[in-house]
């Protein structure tokens, strides 16, 4: 079934980097626009308007929500301009502002030129998304918002103002230049998810970004992931974070085998993805597992097409294992399972 434009702010706003009043220090790449300071001020008031946008999408989302394309059921990447293109629309415009403006000398404003439309779209629908930021709080001055015969390569000043807190466009800005200079092909999607992290001059701890990526969950499910996850660096696996279409994807690998991974995405929720290997090394102890855990395991994964499924299954992904309240009643035989995997994995390379 098709996530509705609402179901999209509401992920977007549980995906976002948690607020933080941590003093991180700052790349120096970043330092010729701003400070320190002023910068990390910046950030937290960029993503309070980012709450207050979604939010407000939440709300009124069926008013924009036009498209009705839906992803494949089995897909964990989304792609806003394909299935929700008012959000994408909306969102490249930010960008734009951010990336193009130039702030006012006492740092109130951005002045911006025609560049910060959303390209290959009409008038009416460019004036459409700025109503849309101008009812988020967003002031806009050089343009005429209800005139929809005006042509908008000819305007060449525009001011962008946000008077409830000035910093937030400072914020904006630097997130902008973020996505499109410094983003990666396994870090996306900074702007939106509003990701401090990317302007860090030191790099992350993986420990946090696993507890905020698992933060909307129970304290239980919590507890489990975080004891799953020291378990396996202590006994040699490596974590990789990889954030695609805002799909936030947490792989536990053994040299380069993934063995499982923390999945967090629109279509398919949070779940844990499991790719064995070695099952019929141990499948005395596989039968000691619950029935669910049995047949999960049996079923297997890799393309339903050249398995005996027939059909697409999203078994490429690995075995899914929702995170819900189910997953506690499993959990022992989850560690004894992954436990048994690595450890014939182990043998494996040992032989090698």
């Amino acid at each position: 079934m098709r996530k509705t434009l609402r179901e999209v702010a509401s992920y977007l706003k549980e995906i976002m980097v948690p607020e933080t009043y941590e003093a991180y220090a700052i790349n120096p790449a970043y330092l010729y626009i701003s400070d320190e300071e002023n910068i990390r001020e910046g950030v937290m008031a960029f993503r309070e308007f980012l709450v207050r946008l979604y939010d407000i999408l939440y709300t009124q989302g069926d008013a924009y929500d036009h498209s009705n394309k839906a992803s494949h059921e089995y897909e964990n990447r989304t792609t806003l301009s394909v299935y929700y293109p008012f959000l994408h629309h909306v969102s490249t415009i930010l960008m734009n502002i951010g990336y193009h403006g130039m702030p006012t000398e006492n740092s109130d404003a951005l002045i911006c030129g025609n560049a910060i439309f959303s390209e290959k779209q009409s008038v009416t629908k460019n004036l459409e998304y700025l109503r849309f930021l101008i009812a988020s709080g967003i002031q806009i001055e050089g343009i005429d918002i209800n005139e929809k015969k005006q042509n908008l390569s000819d305007i060449k000043v525009v001011k962008i103002a946000y008077p409830e807190n000035s910093k937030m466009l400072l914020g904006m800005k630097i997130l902008a230049i973020a996505e499109r200079d410094y983003g990666t092909l396994v870090n996306q999607d900074i702007f939106l998810r509003c990701d401090y992290r990317a302007l860090k001059r030191d790099e992350t701890d993986v420990l946090s970004i696993v507890k905020d990526t698992i933060k909307p969950l129970s304290e239980a499910i919590q507890d489990f992931i975080l004891l799953l996850h020291q378990r396996y660096l202590d006994n040699g696996l490596t974590c990789i974070v990889e954030v695609k279409g805002f799909h936030i994807y947490i792989k536990y690998c053994y040299k380069r085998k993934d063995l499982w991974g923390i999945n967090a995405s629109l279509n398919n929720g949070y779940h844990i993805n499991v790719k064995p290997q070695k099952t019929s090394e141990y499948a005395d102890t596989i039968k000691t597992f619950p029935p669910i855990l049995q047949e999960l395991i049996e079923k297997g994964y890799g393309c339903g097409r050249k398995r005996a499924i027939g059909h697409c299954d999203g078994g490429c992904r690995g075995i899914p294992i929702l995170l819900d309240a189910s997953v506690l009643d499993i959990r022992d035989d989850i560690v004894k399972w992954f436990d048994q995997e690595l450890s014939c994995l182990q043998r494996q390379y040992i032989v090698l």
